[in-house]
């Protein structure tokens, strides 16, 4: 009686279970990617302009230094999600870093004990700043048409990492912090990790 050969199913069952790996071992790897993916957040996309003027009337008969941003088109973006990074480099070579969050400390923008976290949203209808956390950042959606501020010299020393003593302004302007100065302005939109605003700022 002939017997029937069968030394050829091995290599066959052998080559579909190498298949079967290789497709199990893709699909895994896709869905691993995939997760990945789709747990990066997208950056806002918006115009943003930002200004360092020294010359503000402080409508007292003097000048103020005041920073400002202003949204000027594109997507509603939440400040908690927002990091301000300013590098400003003075005339001996120092450095002054800062980074400004929805969890950094407030600023007494005007000795009277009212604390304000600065850029501050500068809308009056939501009232005055200081002591007014819907004003402070981090704590509201920057839109089209929005201007946030330092508000004085105080907060804008404190946004960009600066030494001030109040009452006696010149420790400020000692840093060489004057008109034709260049601040590197960045606002880092933390859960993308992408920057949405990078240029260097010149002082006015």
């Amino acid at each position: 009686m002939e017997r029937k050969r069968e030394d050829a199913v091995s290599p066959v069952v052998g080559v579909m279970l190498m298949l079967v790996v290789t497709i199990i071992i893709a699909a895994v790897v896709s869905g691993f990617a995939g997760g990945l993916a789709g747990g990066t957040k997208a950056a806002p996309q918006a115009s943003i302009a930002v200004k360092i003027d020294t010359a503000v009337d402080n409508t007292m008969g003097g000048f103020d230094t005041k920073m400002t941003f202003e949204h000027l088109s594109g997507d509603p973006i939440n400040t908690k999600d927002l990091k301000i990074i300013t590098y400003y480099t003075n005339k001996t070579g120092h450095v002054y870093k800062h980074e400004q969050t929805a969890s950094s400390e407030a600023t007494d923008l005007y000795g009277w004990g009212s604390l304000t976290r600065v850029p501050f949203l500068n809308d009056m209808r939501l009232g005055y700043a200081g002591n007014n956390p819907a004003k402070d950042f981090g704590n509201f959606t920057w839109k089209t048409g929005d201007v946030l501020s330092s508000g004085n010299v105080a907060g804008t020393a404190d946004l960009l990492g600066i030494g001030f003593t109040r009452g006696n302004p010149d420790t400020f302007n000692e840093t060489d912090f004057k008109p034709g100065a260049v601040v590197d302005v960045k606002i880092l939109h933390v859960p993308s990790g992408k920057y949405i605003y990078d240029k260097e700022v010149v002082v006015e």
